[in-house]
């Protein structure tokens, strides 16, 4: 491969290392040795459910997230998730619980009031740098879920502060975040 590569700092996509990128090439020709390419393989398909179940362990494994939690694969973009999420989580009469810390969770939250009550879990700020610590959270604790945008790139800030499963999350880290 081009050693010389250019590394894309712009939000969205980002830098893969060239061993993925070969993996990748090579797969997307001929998954597995089954003679078709990884976008072939039909939903249904043993080689496919190996694929969403590897990515499922992994992310239990690398999240710490427990058996009692659903992880859910959804397709498309995170613009397209705003109302999928409330539309697929959000029980009836119950209030939501958002993490609003820029951009996109605001947008995410204007877009779930279409479709039940929103509860803010963090006060309003004028300008968005960070998420602030738990401490400071006050979640619904009879929310159907809590929405939570980790990776707030307008702001260009990517936070890696987790909660403790009072409010929902199901992993736990210091909080920190980053400019």
């Amino acid at each position: 491969m081009n050693t010389s590569k250019i590394i894309n700092f712009a939000a969205g996509p980002s830098k893969i290392p060239e061993k993925v990128l070969e993996r990748a090439n090579k797969e997307f020709l001929n998954y597995n040795g089954t003679g078709h390419s990884v976008m072939e393989l039909s939903h249904r398909s043993a080689d496919f459910s190996q694929i969403i179940n590897n990515a499922e362990t992994l992310l239990r494994e690398l999240m710490h997230i427990p058996n009692n939690y659903h992880v859910i694969f959804l397709q498309g973009g995170g613009s397209g998730q705003f109302s999928a999420i409330p539309l697929n989580l959000m029980q009836k009469d119950k209030t939501a619980n958002y993490i609003v810390t820029g951009t996109w969770s605001a947008k995410a939250a204007k877009e779930a009031e279409k479709y039940g009550k929103v509860h803010k879990v963090v006060p309003k700020v004028e300008k968005h740098t960070g998420v602030p610590c738990t401490s400071t959270w006050i979640s619904n604790p009879d929310a159907s879920y809590l929405y939570y945008c980790d990776n707030e790139t307008i702001h260009v800030w990517r936070d890696i502060c987790r909660s403790s499963k009072k409010h929902g999350l199901c992993w736990s880290h210091s909080c920190y975040s980053a400019r």
